[in-house]
């Protein structure tokens, strides 16, 4: 089938461009007043046809950007029979076919599977952020989930506590733990002056230390 005119595929129905239809129907009324006397026969924005805004003449000299619209083929074969012409009889069987094979069974499966697909992407894509979410939230667990001992602590954040104090520290980190319902866990040190040492999770720490400012 030979193009008599550009048709738009973009939208989710085909659509063609007003300013090209007025053109190729070869109407001598200015596109705006034509436009507006068609509307008076009912079409309606949002279900026949959208406006948009198309640059005429090359930037060079100072083309501007001029009211068009996006007419549907359904719309259009109704403009092509209003002229009563002869052009406007072989456009309105052209878009006829447009329509035809628009929806022919062929064509509504490939609409389908290309609808399918975009949406296997969509999922793929919405699978993927979610596993970066999990990934982010489990390094954030493991990382609240770290458990130090007094003496773990004191060196591996350069605390400089003397023995004293970090006696104090574990009391009082003993005293917050139970307090809070927070799990203690037990330490075996190669020191048998110790023995086991009670550990506590990073989730402590910080709340320990934020409660004493």
């Amino acid at each position: 089938m030979n193009e008599l005119i550009q048709i738009n595929y973009e939208n989710d129905k085909p659509v063609v461009n007003g300013r090209d239809l007025h053109e190729a129907l070869q109407i001598s009324t200015k596109y705006a007043d034509w436009f507006r006397r068609m509307c008076e026969y009912g079409f309606i924005e949002g279900r026949d046809y959208k406006t948009c805004f198309s640059n005429l003449g090359s930037e060079i000299r100072g083309g501007q950007n001029k009211i068009d619209h996006l007419i549907s083929i359904g719309m259009a074969k109704q403009l092509c029979m209003i002229q009563r012409t002869e052009i406007g009889r072989k456009f309105r069987e052209y878009f006829i076919k447009i329509e035809e094979a628009w929806n022919s069974p062929e064509k509504v499966m490939e609409r389908a599977l290309q609808i399918a697909h975009q949406k296997v992407i969509e999922s793929e894509r919405r699978i993927f952020e979610l596993k970066e979410e999990n990934e982010t939230l489990e390094i954030a667990l493991n990382q609240s989930l770290q458990y130090y001992t007094v003496a773990k602590y004191n060196k591996e954040f350069q605390k400089k506590w003397d023995m004293k104090q970090c006696r104090k520290i574990g009391k009082e980190m003993v005293c917050y733990c139970r307090s809070h319902a927070i799990e203690i866990k037990k330490c075996k040190t190669n020191d048998e002056r110790f023995g086991e040492v009670n550990s506590y999770p990073m989730i402590a720490w910080k709340a320990y230390f934020e409660s004493r400012e």
